[in-house]
Protein backbone atom coordinates (compact mmCIF):
# COMPACT_ATOMS: atom_id res chain seq x y z
CA UNK A 1 0.00 0.00 0.00
CA UNK A 2 1.28 3.66 -0.42
CA UNK A 3 0.79 6.52 2.62
CA UNK A 4 -2.18 8.46 2.36
CA UNK A 5 -1.54 11.92 2.81
CA UNK A 6 -2.78 15.23 4.96
CA UNK A 7 -3.88 16.97 2.03
CA UNK A 8 -6.71 14.68 0.55
CA UNK A 9 -9.02 17.65 1.06
CA UNK A 10 -7.51 19.52 -1.68
CA UNK A 11 -7.03 19.41 -5.56
CA UNK A 12 -4.52 17.73 -7.07
CA UNK A 13 -3.69 20.53 -9.08
CA UNK A 14 -3.43 23.03 -6.22
CA UNK A 15 -1.25 20.47 -4.10
CA UNK A 16 0.94 20.28 -7.18
CA UNK A 17 0.89 24.28 -7.59
CA UNK A 18 1.50 24.75 -3.73
CA UNK A 19 4.94 22.32 -3.80
CA UNK A 20 5.87 23.96 -6.73
CA UNK A 21 5.51 27.67 -4.84
CA UNK A 22 7.74 25.99 -1.85
CA UNK A 23 10.02 25.02 -4.05
CA UNK A 24 10.80 28.30 -5.91
CA UNK A 25 10.74 30.00 -2.58
CA UNK A 26 13.24 27.76 -1.31
CA UNK A 27 15.68 27.95 -3.92
CA UNK A 28 15.63 31.58 -4.08
CA UNK A 29 15.66 31.47 -0.03
CA UNK A 30 18.91 28.71 -0.72
CA UNK A 31 20.58 31.52 -3.41
CA UNK A 32 20.36 34.01 -0.74
CA UNK A 33 21.93 31.96 2.19
CA UNK A 34 24.66 31.02 -0.39
CA UNK A 35 25.59 34.30 -0.84
CA UNK A 36 25.80 34.88 2.86
CA UNK A 37 28.20 31.76 3.41
CA UNK A 38 30.65 32.63 0.72
CA UNK A 39 31.19 35.93 2.33
CA UNK A 40 33.08 33.48 5.07
CA UNK A 41 33.74 30.65 3.61
CA UNK A 42 34.91 31.92 -0.15
CA UNK A 43 38.62 30.17 0.43
CA UNK A 44 36.62 26.77 0.64
CA UNK A 45 35.17 26.88 -2.83
CA UNK A 46 32.07 28.72 -2.08
CA UNK A 47 32.79 31.62 -4.93
CA UNK A 48 30.51 34.24 -5.64
CA UNK A 49 29.89 36.19 -8.52
CA UNK A 50 25.91 37.09 -9.07
CA UNK A 51 24.73 36.44 -12.49
CA UNK A 52 22.48 38.75 -13.95
CA UNK A 53 19.00 39.00 -12.83
CA UNK A 54 17.33 36.85 -15.29
CA UNK A 55 19.63 34.11 -14.65
CA UNK A 56 18.56 33.94 -11.28
CA UNK A 57 15.01 34.22 -12.15
CA UNK A 58 15.58 31.26 -14.16
CA UNK A 59 17.06 29.09 -11.35
CA UNK A 60 14.03 29.86 -9.41
CA UNK A 61 11.43 28.92 -12.08
CA UNK A 62 13.79 25.99 -12.35
CA UNK A 63 13.21 25.34 -8.76
CA UNK A 64 9.35 25.79 -8.99
CA UNK A 65 9.36 23.14 -11.95
CA UNK A 66 10.55 20.43 -9.50
CA UNK A 67 8.62 21.04 -7.10
CA UNK A 68 5.51 21.36 -9.27
CA UNK A 69 6.17 17.69 -10.24
CA UNK A 70 7.01 15.95 -6.99
CA UNK A 71 4.33 12.97 -6.47
CA UNK A 72 1.51 14.79 -4.52
CA UNK A 73 -1.09 12.08 -3.70
CA UNK A 74 1.01 9.69 -1.72
CA UNK A 75 4.73 8.66 -1.15
CA UNK A 76 6.08 5.16 -2.10
CA UNK A 77 10.10 4.42 -2.37
CA UNK A 78 10.31 5.91 -5.25
CA UNK A 79 8.54 8.90 -4.23
CA UNK A 80 9.71 9.54 -0.90
CA UNK A 81 13.39 9.30 -2.56
CA UNK A 82 12.26 12.04 -5.47
CA UNK A 83 10.96 14.34 -2.54
CA UNK A 84 14.57 14.50 -0.53
CA UNK A 85 16.30 14.38 -3.28
CA UNK A 86 14.72 17.30 -5.22
CA UNK A 87 15.26 19.26 -2.37
CA UNK A 88 18.60 18.18 -0.79
CA UNK A 89 20.33 17.60 -4.70
CA UNK A 90 18.17 18.91 -7.65
CA UNK A 91 17.44 22.42 -6.20
CA UNK A 92 20.51 23.10 -5.03
CA UNK A 93 22.35 21.43 -8.21
CA UNK A 94 20.40 24.58 -10.87
CA UNK A 95 20.70 27.02 -8.37
CA UNK A 96 24.15 27.30 -6.77
CA UNK A 97 26.36 26.67 -10.01
CA UNK A 98 25.52 30.05 -11.51
CA UNK A 99 26.01 32.23 -8.62
CA UNK A 100 29.37 30.68 -8.69
CA UNK A 101 30.13 32.64 -11.74
CA UNK A 102 32.98 30.14 -12.25
CA UNK A 103 31.81 28.54 -15.54
CA UNK A 104 31.77 30.23 -18.59
CA UNK A 105 28.49 30.60 -20.31
CA UNK A 106 27.83 28.01 -22.82
CA UNK A 107 29.54 25.32 -20.00
CA UNK A 108 27.13 26.84 -17.60
CA UNK A 109 24.21 26.53 -19.81
CA UNK A 110 24.96 22.81 -20.62
CA UNK A 111 25.13 21.98 -16.95
CA UNK A 112 22.57 23.37 -15.95
CA UNK A 113 20.23 22.05 -19.03
CA UNK A 114 21.37 18.28 -18.51
CA UNK A 115 21.49 18.43 -14.93
CA UNK A 116 17.48 20.19 -14.91
CA UNK A 117 16.42 18.07 -17.78
CA UNK A 118 17.68 14.51 -16.09
CA UNK A 119 15.45 15.60 -12.42
CA UNK A 120 12.56 16.18 -14.40
CA UNK A 121 12.99 12.69 -16.70
CA UNK A 122 13.98 11.15 -12.97
CA UNK A 123 10.65 12.87 -11.41
CA UNK A 124 8.24 12.55 -14.36
CA UNK A 125 9.60 8.30 -15.27
CA UNK A 126 10.37 6.62 -12.67
CA UNK A 127 7.95 4.57 -10.58
CA UNK A 128 8.27 1.71 -8.13
CA UNK A 129 8.82 -1.88 -9.11
CA UNK A 130 6.83 -4.80 -8.95
CA UNK A 131 7.93 -6.09 -5.31
CA UNK A 132 9.96 -9.42 -5.28
CA UNK A 133 7.54 -12.75 -5.23
CA UNK A 134 7.56 -13.45 -0.84
CA UNK A 135 9.75 -16.18 0.67
CA UNK A 136 9.36 -17.53 4.00
CA UNK A 137 11.20 -16.21 7.19
CA UNK A 138 10.17 -16.36 11.17
CA UNK A 139 10.21 -13.09 12.63
CA UNK A 140 12.37 -14.84 15.31
CA UNK A 141 14.84 -15.49 12.74
CA UNK A 142 14.97 -11.78 11.68
CA UNK A 143 15.62 -10.41 15.14
CA UNK A 144 17.58 -13.26 16.00
CA UNK A 145 20.03 -12.47 13.15
CA UNK A 146 19.43 -8.26 13.29
CA UNK A 147 20.90 -8.28 17.44
CA UNK A 148 23.62 -10.73 16.74
CA UNK A 149 24.58 -8.22 13.68
CA UNK A 150 24.28 -5.50 16.24
CA UNK A 151 26.50 -7.27 18.65
CA UNK A 152 29.21 -8.20 16.32
CA UNK A 153 29.13 -4.78 14.28
CA UNK A 154 29.65 -3.04 17.78
CA UNK A 155 32.35 -5.73 19.30
CA UNK A 156 34.26 -5.26 15.85
CA UNK A 157 34.41 -1.72 16.20
CA UNK A 158 35.35 -1.69 19.89
CA UNK A 159 38.47 -4.07 18.92
CA UNK A 160 39.12 -1.46 16.46
CA UNK A 161 39.21 1.98 17.74
CA UNK A 162 38.85 1.06 21.82
CA UNK A 163 41.60 2.73 22.72
CA UNK A 164 40.91 5.82 20.58
CA UNK A 165 37.20 6.52 21.47
CA UNK A 166 36.16 10.30 22.20
CA UNK A 167 32.92 12.00 21.67
CA UNK A 168 34.41 15.15 19.53
CA UNK A 169 33.17 18.38 19.20
CA UNK A 170 32.22 20.12 16.37
CA UNK A 171 35.69 22.04 16.45
CA UNK A 172 37.57 18.96 17.22
CA UNK A 173 36.53 16.36 14.44
CA UNK A 174 39.01 17.21 12.29
CA UNK A 175 41.43 16.45 14.97
CA UNK A 176 40.27 13.27 15.54
CA UNK A 177 39.70 12.19 12.26
CA UNK A 178 43.55 12.45 12.01
CA UNK A 179 44.47 10.66 15.05
CA UNK A 180 41.88 7.38 13.70
CA UNK A 181 42.08 7.38 9.80
CA UNK A 182 44.25 5.05 9.57
CA UNK A 183 42.82 2.83 11.99
CA UNK A 184 41.39 -0.85 11.11
CA UNK A 185 41.19 -0.54 7.29
CA UNK A 186 39.05 -0.67 4.90
CA UNK A 187 36.64 -3.63 6.38
CA UNK A 188 35.91 -2.03 9.36
CA UNK A 189 34.82 0.62 7.38
CA UNK A 190 32.16 -1.43 5.49
CA UNK A 191 31.22 -2.79 9.03
CA UNK A 192 30.42 1.12 9.84
CA UNK A 193 28.49 1.52 6.94
CA UNK A 194 26.76 -1.34 7.69
CA UNK A 195 25.61 -0.60 11.09
CA UNK A 196 25.28 3.68 10.57
CA UNK A 197 23.23 2.68 7.25
CA UNK A 198 20.99 -0.05 8.13
CA UNK A 199 21.22 -2.10 11.35
CA UNK A 200 21.10 0.85 13.45
CA UNK A 201 18.28 2.56 11.68
CA UNK A 202 16.05 -0.67 11.36
CA UNK A 203 16.42 -0.79 15.41
CA UNK A 204 15.63 3.21 15.86
CA UNK A 205 12.54 3.05 13.08
CA UNK A 206 11.30 -0.31 14.79
CA UNK A 207 11.61 1.07 18.01
CA UNK A 208 10.13 4.66 17.57
CA UNK A 209 6.76 2.03 15.37
CA UNK A 210 6.13 -0.01 17.90
CA UNK A 211 7.72 2.14 20.87
CA UNK A 212 9.91 0.12 22.13
CA UNK A 213 12.77 2.23 23.98
CA UNK A 214 15.15 -0.68 24.50
CA UNK A 215 15.36 -0.94 20.34
CA UNK A 216 16.06 2.90 20.01
CA UNK A 217 18.23 3.25 23.30
CA UNK A 218 20.17 0.16 21.26
CA UNK A 219 20.69 1.86 18.17
CA UNK A 220 21.54 5.91 19.61
CA UNK A 221 23.71 3.82 21.27
CA UNK A 222 25.30 2.30 18.31
CA UNK A 223 25.17 5.80 16.44
CA UNK A 224 27.26 7.76 19.40
CA UNK A 225 29.72 4.68 18.97
CA UNK A 226 30.19 5.35 15.68
CA UNK A 227 30.53 8.90 15.77
CA UNK A 228 33.37 8.28 18.46
CA UNK A 229 35.30 6.62 16.08
CA UNK A 230 36.05 9.33 12.90
CA UNK A 231 33.90 11.96 14.17
CA UNK A 232 31.83 11.57 11.43
CA UNK A 233 29.10 14.57 11.57
CA UNK A 234 27.20 12.54 8.45
CA UNK A 235 26.35 10.14 11.56
CA UNK A 236 24.49 12.59 13.78
CA UNK A 237 22.74 14.54 10.08
CA UNK A 238 21.28 10.69 9.46
CA UNK A 239 20.11 9.88 12.47
CA UNK A 240 18.01 13.41 12.90
CA UNK A 241 16.89 13.06 9.63
CA UNK A 242 15.84 9.28 10.21
CA UNK A 243 13.69 10.51 13.12
CA UNK A 244 12.38 13.81 11.48
CA UNK A 245 11.24 11.84 8.35
CA UNK A 246 9.48 9.07 11.29
CA UNK A 247 7.97 12.82 12.16
CA UNK A 248 6.63 13.57 9.17
CA UNK A 249 3.86 10.64 9.11
CA UNK A 250 0.38 11.75 11.22
CA UNK A 251 -1.52 8.53 12.08
CA UNK A 252 0.02 6.81 9.02
CA UNK A 253 -0.66 9.93 6.05
CA UNK A 254 2.05 11.59 5.18
CA UNK A 255 1.85 15.43 6.35
CA UNK A 256 2.58 17.69 3.12
CA UNK A 257 1.56 20.42 5.59
CA UNK A 258 3.91 19.88 8.23
CA UNK A 259 6.87 19.19 5.45
CA UNK A 260 6.15 22.47 3.66
CA UNK A 261 6.00 24.22 6.81
CA UNK A 262 9.50 22.72 8.13
CA UNK A 263 11.10 23.32 4.64
CA UNK A 264 9.73 27.24 4.11
CA UNK A 265 11.15 27.60 7.84
CA UNK A 266 14.86 26.37 6.98
CA UNK A 267 14.44 28.46 3.96
CA UNK A 268 13.87 31.96 5.87
CA UNK A 269 16.28 31.25 8.48
CA UNK A 270 19.42 30.36 6.28
CA UNK A 271 20.40 33.67 5.17
CA UNK A 272 19.81 34.82 9.15
CA UNK A 273 21.52 32.07 10.34
CA UNK A 274 24.52 31.95 7.98
CA UNK A 275 25.30 36.00 8.00
CA UNK A 276 28.59 37.11 9.37
CA UNK A 277 27.61 38.75 11.98
CA UNK A 278 25.42 35.96 13.28
CA UNK A 279 27.49 32.82 13.18
CA UNK A 280 29.74 33.42 16.56
CA UNK A 281 30.44 29.89 17.72
CA UNK A 282 28.50 27.86 19.69
CA UNK A 283 24.97 26.62 18.74
CA UNK A 284 24.36 29.26 15.98
CA UNK A 285 27.91 28.27 14.33
CA UNK A 286 27.00 24.33 14.57
CA UNK A 287 23.49 24.96 13.42
CA UNK A 288 25.06 27.09 10.59
CA UNK A 289 27.89 24.62 9.87
CA UNK A 290 25.46 21.46 10.05
CA UNK A 291 22.30 22.04 8.28
CA UNK A 292 23.11 24.82 5.71
CA UNK A 293 26.99 24.67 4.83
CA UNK A 294 27.24 20.74 5.19
CA UNK A 295 23.21 19.32 4.44
CA UNK A 296 21.80 22.28 2.06
CA UNK A 297 24.09 24.49 0.15
CA UNK A 298 27.20 22.78 -0.09
CA UNK A 299 25.67 19.95 -2.64
CA UNK A 300 24.98 22.28 -4.96
CA UNK A 301 28.66 24.44 -4.41
CA UNK A 302 30.17 21.13 -5.35
CA UNK A 303 28.52 20.56 -8.72
CA UNK A 304 30.00 23.70 -9.71
CA UNK A 305 33.36 23.13 -8.54
CA UNK A 306 33.72 19.13 -9.85
CA UNK A 307 32.62 20.98 -13.31
CA UNK A 308 34.63 23.50 -13.49
CA UNK A 309 37.68 21.08 -12.45
CA UNK A 310 36.65 18.13 -14.72
CA UNK A 311 36.29 20.62 -17.82
CA UNK A 312 39.77 21.08 -17.41
CA UNK A 313 41.56 17.75 -15.99
CA UNK A 314 41.14 14.00 -17.13
CA UNK A 315 38.37 12.43 -15.92
CA UNK A 316 38.28 9.02 -14.11
CA UNK A 317 35.82 7.01 -16.11
CA UNK A 318 34.41 6.12 -13.20
CA UNK A 319 37.55 4.13 -12.71
CA UNK A 320 37.40 6.17 -8.83
CA UNK A 321 34.79 3.74 -8.36
CA UNK A 322 34.98 -0.52 -7.89
CA UNK A 323 32.58 -0.62 -10.61
CA UNK A 324 34.69 0.72 -13.13
CA UNK A 325 38.46 0.03 -11.93
CA UNK A 326 38.32 -2.94 -13.64
CA UNK A 327 37.71 -1.33 -17.04
CA UNK A 328 39.90 1.93 -17.11
CA UNK A 329 43.12 3.48 -15.19
CA UNK A 330 42.16 6.00 -12.51
CA UNK A 331 44.43 9.00 -13.42
CA UNK A 332 45.37 10.68 -10.25
CA UNK A 333 47.38 8.21 -8.12
CA UNK A 334 46.56 7.19 -4.60
CA UNK A 335 44.42 10.21 -3.74
CA UNK A 336 40.54 9.95 -4.12
CA UNK A 337 38.50 11.85 -6.12
CA UNK A 338 37.58 14.06 -3.14
CA UNK A 339 41.56 14.69 -1.88
CA UNK A 340 42.10 15.76 -5.59
CA UNK A 341 39.48 18.45 -5.54
CA UNK A 342 40.37 19.19 -1.75
CA UNK A 343 44.15 20.41 -3.40
CA UNK A 344 42.68 22.15 -6.00
CA UNK A 345 40.48 24.28 -4.08
CA UNK A 346 42.43 24.92 -1.52
CA UNK A 347 46.17 23.82 -2.22
CA UNK A 348 47.74 25.39 0.91
CA UNK A 349 45.72 22.42 2.77
CA UNK A 350 46.61 20.24 0.20
CA UNK A 351 44.50 16.27 0.11
CA UNK A 352 43.88 17.10 3.62
CA UNK A 353 40.77 19.18 2.63
CA UNK A 354 38.48 16.24 1.32
CA UNK A 355 35.69 17.20 -1.02
CA UNK A 356 33.77 14.45 -1.28
CA UNK A 357 30.66 15.32 -3.18
CA UNK A 358 27.31 13.56 -4.58
CA UNK A 359 26.47 11.16 -7.11
CA UNK A 360 26.01 14.01 -9.56
CA UNK A 361 28.93 15.28 -9.20
CA UNK A 362 31.62 12.44 -7.69
CA UNK A 363 29.95 9.79 -10.25
CA UNK A 364 28.54 11.88 -12.80
CA UNK A 365 31.01 14.99 -13.96
CA UNK A 366 33.89 13.48 -12.46
CA UNK A 367 33.44 10.34 -14.29
CA UNK A 368 32.54 11.44 -17.67
CA UNK A 369 32.54 15.95 -16.84
CA UNK A 370 29.55 17.27 -18.02
CA UNK A 371 27.71 14.61 -20.49
CA UNK A 372 28.27 11.97 -17.39
CA UNK A 373 25.12 13.76 -15.45
CA UNK A 374 22.38 11.95 -17.83
CA UNK A 375 24.82 8.42 -17.85
CA UNK A 376 24.82 8.40 -13.83
CA UNK A 377 21.22 9.63 -13.40
CA UNK A 378 20.07 6.33 -15.06
CA UNK A 379 22.09 4.10 -12.69
CA UNK A 380 20.24 6.05 -10.19
CA UNK A 381 16.92 5.36 -11.13
CA UNK A 382 17.63 1.61 -11.84
CA UNK A 383 18.94 0.98 -8.07
CA UNK A 384 16.09 2.74 -6.79
CA UNK A 385 13.36 0.81 -9.12
CA UNK A 386 15.39 -2.45 -7.94
CA UNK A 387 15.32 -1.71 -4.07
CA UNK A 388 11.52 -0.89 -4.37
CA UNK A 389 11.17 -4.10 -5.63
CA UNK A 390 13.13 -5.36 -3.15
CA UNK A 391 11.26 -3.22 -0.05
CA UNK A 392 8.17 -4.13 -1.84
CA UNK A 393 5.01 -1.83 -0.61
CA UNK A 394 4.79 -2.34 3.34
CA UNK A 395 4.28 0.70 6.12
CA UNK A 396 5.64 3.49 4.62
CA UNK A 397 6.70 5.00 7.60
CA UNK A 398 9.14 2.37 8.37
CA UNK A 399 10.38 2.21 5.04
CA UNK A 400 10.87 6.13 4.43
CA UNK A 401 12.37 6.83 7.41
CA UNK A 402 15.29 3.77 7.38
CA UNK A 403 15.57 4.44 4.10
CA UNK A 404 16.51 7.99 4.38
CA UNK A 405 20.21 7.22 5.50
CA UNK A 406 20.62 5.63 2.58
CA UNK A 407 18.67 8.59 -0.18
CA UNK A 408 20.33 11.55 1.66
CA UNK A 409 23.66 10.34 1.71
CA UNK A 410 23.19 10.50 -2.44
CA UNK A 411 23.65 13.98 -1.85
CA UNK A 412 26.67 13.56 -0.25
CA UNK A 413 28.70 10.63 -1.61
CA UNK A 414 29.23 8.81 -4.95
CA UNK A 415 26.05 6.01 -5.94
CA UNK A 416 28.44 3.21 -5.62
CA UNK A 417 30.01 4.43 -2.25
CA UNK A 418 25.97 5.21 -0.34
CA UNK A 419 25.28 1.89 -1.80
CA UNK A 420 28.26 -0.40 -1.02
CA UNK A 421 29.93 1.16 2.01
CA UNK A 422 27.15 3.34 3.30
CA UNK A 423 24.92 0.74 3.66
CA UNK A 424 22.10 1.09 1.20
CA UNK A 425 22.22 -2.61 -0.36
CA UNK A 426 22.01 -3.58 3.13
CA UNK A 427 19.06 -1.12 4.67
CA UNK A 428 17.09 -2.29 1.29
CA UNK A 429 18.02 -6.33 2.09
CA UNK A 430 17.11 -5.78 5.46
CA UNK A 431 13.70 -3.81 4.53
CA UNK A 432 13.11 -7.21 2.38
CA UNK A 433 13.86 -9.34 5.23
CA UNK A 434 11.23 -7.36 7.12
CA UNK A 435 8.65 -7.91 4.65
CA UNK A 436 9.53 -11.26 4.47
CA UNK A 437 8.71 -11.44 7.99
CA UNK A 438 5.88 -9.85 8.20
CA UNK A 439 4.46 -11.92 5.64
CA UNK A 440 4.87 -15.39 7.38
CA UNK A 441 3.84 -13.50 10.70
CA UNK A 442 0.53 -15.31 10.76
CA UNK A 443 2.56 -19.25 10.86
CA UNK A 444 2.41 -17.90 14.42
CA UNK A 445 5.96 -16.85 15.26
CA UNK A 446 6.69 -14.02 17.47
CA UNK A 447 9.76 -11.40 17.38
CA UNK A 448 11.06 -11.83 20.40
CA UNK A 449 10.26 -9.49 23.29
CA UNK A 450 13.09 -6.39 23.81
CA UNK A 451 12.49 -4.96 26.96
Amino acid sequence: MTAATSDQGLPIPLRHLLNGGVAAFYGFFLMLTYRELSKIWGYLGFWYTPPEPSVTALSVAAAGLLGAMLPARSWTVVGFAKWVLCFRLFIPTVTIPPQQGTLLTDDLLLLETLALGSAVVFIAFLRDGAPFPPLRLSRQALWQGVIVCWILGNLSILAVFGGSLSLASLEEVYDQRSSTSGLGGAAIVYVMGFMSGAVNPFLLVIGLAQRRWSLVAMALAGQVLIYSTLAAKGVLRSTLLTVGTFLAFRHGRVAFTRIRAAILLFAILGPWITAPRVIMGGLIGALSDLIYFRILVLPGALVGIYSEFFLNYPVTKLSHSLVGRAFSTYPYGSESVGQVIGRYVTPTLGAANNYNANFIAADGIAGFSTWGVPVIFVFAAAWLWFASRLVGQGNRQIVCAMLMPFITSLADASLFTAILTNGGAAAALLLYFYRLAEDTKSYGVASPRVR
